[in-house]
């Protein structure tokens, strides 16, 4: 009869970790490293025109900014793998636990396009569609994680994520239309900015899910508490 007591305690001692406190809040982190990453690294490259180029040109092979953006990006991607370990392991529902194994996949995909299929302008054949694939990956994860996340939450944050989708699609539509003016090496002013509409709408959206989840922590910790053993009987007499 003593089982259910321990597994209670190993619930209460998870939800507890400090450990798993400081997986979740990567999440936040993740998104302030990008986002000081993205203004330091345009900083340091004179000539360049956030509002018109996107945020991967400062990671192509030829960029003046690549030394100086690869290690912050790649401390970015550890922590979304890092964030995604602690949703997995936080999860009080399997949809949450799939949206933090795609966070998981989103962080080492993220990865593989940084140092193996890194942009390059010069590319031709396989080398370009590989990068190709790998940032249509990236998108199919990042509406993944989303969906699993928001079908796993509450229905503010549902309402929230179906905002934040909305937003990403505009901000798509709105770079798809600059296409033609890529392919024909013209300028292409609002790029930079639909492009980084659509990263940063994610990046908000990751930092509030991290915090949802760690506020959500000691609710769920007596939730899981009450499931493991729902009623106290009493000292026996």
């Amino acid at each position: 009869m003593r089982q259910p007591a321990v597994m209670r305690t190993r619930s209460e001692r998870l939800q507890d970790s400090p450990l798993l406190k400081v997986l979740l809040a990567c999440g936040i982190a993740s998104s302030l490293v990008y986002v000081a990453t993205d203004i330091l690294a345009a900083l340091r490259w004179e000539g360049y025109d956030w509002t018109a180029r996107m945020v991967s040109d400062l990671l192509a092979v030829s960029a003046p900014t690549r030394s100086f953006i690869v290690v912050p990006m790649l401390a970015y991607n550890l922590l979304i793998v890092g964030f995604g370990i602690g949703v997995w392991l936080r999860g009080w529902n399997r949809s949450l636990r799939v949206a933090g194994a795609t966070f998981v996949a989103y962080g080492i995909v993220s990865m593989l396009g940084l140092f193996v299929f890194p942009l390059n302008y010069e590319a031709k054949g396989a080398g370009a569609s590989m990068h190709m694939a790998v940032t249509f990956l990236l998108i199919l994860l990042m509406f993944l994680f989303i969906g699993f996340a928001a079908a796993g939450s509450g229905r503010a944050f549902r309402l929230y994520s179906v905002l934040t989708v909305a937003v990403i699609l505009a901000g798509a539509v709105l770079s798809g239309l600059q296409i033609p003016r890529i392919e024909a090496h013209l300028p292409t002013p609002g790029l930079g900015v639909f492009e980084r509409l659509n990263i940063y709408s994610m990046l908000l959206w990751v930092a509030v899910f991290a915090v949802t989840l760690l506020r959500a922590r000691n609710d769920v910790a007596h939730s899981v508490a009450e499931q493991a053993h729902p009623a106290d009987p009493g000292p026996e007499g």
